[in-house]
């Protein structure tokens, strides 16, 4: 197939994850002998307003309209030059005009938006959702919410590519447990218990030396300077107006009540988060080079699974299926992660991968396998086995592609 791909949120692959899913996608689909055609359009202007659902600003609607109309540009160039078989998006509502896939089924190409966090951000998503031909969402409890909004979801979770995250035989492995990922959420919570605890633990990512921007999308493109974007007033994070405008936007979404106790819990994990800096700072390593060969220099590969209900501190903690699922194991790594169901519907938990489901579970089991290198050993090997058999990049496209009628085209 010649597959038209619109992915990158920026050309800049060190803006909001700019290379991040294509360097997921492309090898796979590439592997299964099909033609990428990526978009050079860069989609920028428009990701630094893609935390917004809606009700965007007359310059919003513009950026909006200039990056639809020059993606349509190029998929009828590339229509000129062969078949387009199948347009691959990931497109947020500001992205792209919902309208624009009304004329990709007027060039008769069928459509497919993939989205990752479908739980927690919905509302960010549902206006393209919901006029492409198929939602690919990754969370098997988004169904309903698709549904809800008359769009055609397709149920197609993550996986890892087996080229990047592999296992490094000659790497020493330490006996300490490791942890790969920004500071978000409760993570800093449950890593603070294991330090406490003596569990021997080092941390990789962005944000564990300083609070600022621990929950903030990845390089908003924002300067400190910047006050005013895309005719949208934007507070400069962690000022007394960005505090302000929280507030009132909680009031505004939950009431008075609610939104003034939505604030205060705000305040409250801030503070907590600021307390906890000192002692997280204590374990952190930096960025990762190389993710596989941090994981290979550590006994135990730790994951926490917990995202904000509704994308913002203060709502609910729930567990949600990440990429490192899927990444640690084909590593070869003894992981441990946050226990949810649908993790279940992965790996035979216990024997491939392990979970905890509270803080003390988490320093015992940590502290299991770190002193039981026979069982950690079984667990890298069988949950290898597993993501290597089930949990590739092709093995998803392949599920994609029959799902929607296309596992056929060549």
């Amino acid at each position: 197939m010649r597959i038209f791909c619109a992915i990158r949120h920026s050309q800049d692959p060190g803006r909001f994850y700019g290379g991040l899913w294509s360097a997921n996608f492309y090898p796979a689909l590439r592997d299964m002998g099909h033609e990428i055609i990526e978009s050079q359009t860069d989609l920028l202007s428009t990701s630094r307003f893609m935390g917004i659902p809606g009700d965007f600003t007359r310059e919003e609607k513009e950026a909006r309209a200039l990056t639809t109309e020059e993606i349509l540009t190029e998929v009828r160039t590339a229509k000129r030059h062969g078949p387009v078989d199948l347009f691959l998006s990931y497109f947020y509502n500001a992205h792209f005009d919902p309208a624009g896939f009304d004329e990709l089924r007027r060039l008769g190409i069928p459509s497919v938006n993939f989205y990752c966090n479908s739980i927690y951000q919905f509302n960010l998503v549902e206006a393209v959702a919901a006029k492409a031909d198929f939602a690919w969402h990754t969370e098997k409890e988004a169904r309903q919410s698709y549904l809800g909004i008359g769009a055609h979801p397709v149920y197609v979770q993550m996986a890892a590519d087996p080229g990047i995250y592999r296992p490094i035989p000659a790497a020493r492995r330490l006996p300490k447990a490791c942890f790969v990922g920004q500071r978000y959420g409760d993570r800093d919570r449950w890593l603070a218990f294991l330090i406490r605890a003596g569990v021997p633990v080092e941390i990789y990512g962005a944000g564990w030396k300083c609070t600022v921007g621990s929950d903030q999308p990845p390089d908003s493109g924002m300067k400190k300077s910047d006050s005013v974007s895309l005719g949208r007033q934007r507070p400069v994070p962690g000022s007394w107006q960005s505090y302000l405008a929280l507030g009132r936007q909680n009031v505004a979404d939950a009431g008075f009540s609610a939104g003034l106790l939505r604030s205060l819990r705000q305040l409250k994990y801030k503070r907590e988060t600021r307390a906890l800096t000192p002692l997280i700072a204590s374990r952190a390593r930096g960025r990762a080079n190389d993710v596989a060969t941090v994981f290979a220099e550590h006994d135990v590969c730790l994951n926490f699974s917990n995202v904000w209900s509704d994308g913002r501190p203060g709502s609910r903690l729930i567990p949600h299926i990440r990429l490192r699922d899927f990444e640690g194991p084909m590593s070869r790594t003894c992981y441990l992660t946050g226990h949810s169901e649908e993790i279940t519907d992965f790996y035979d938990v216990g024997r491939e991968i392990d979970t905890y489901r509270s803080p003390d579970e988490l320093v015992d089991k940590t502290r299991f396998y770190l002193g039981h290198s026979e069982a950690a050993e079984r667990l890298r090997e069988a949950g290898y086995r597993r993501a290597l058999r089930d949990h590739t990049w092709g093995s998803r496209f392949e599920v994609l592609f029959r799902k929607i009628g296309l596992s056929d085209a060549r």
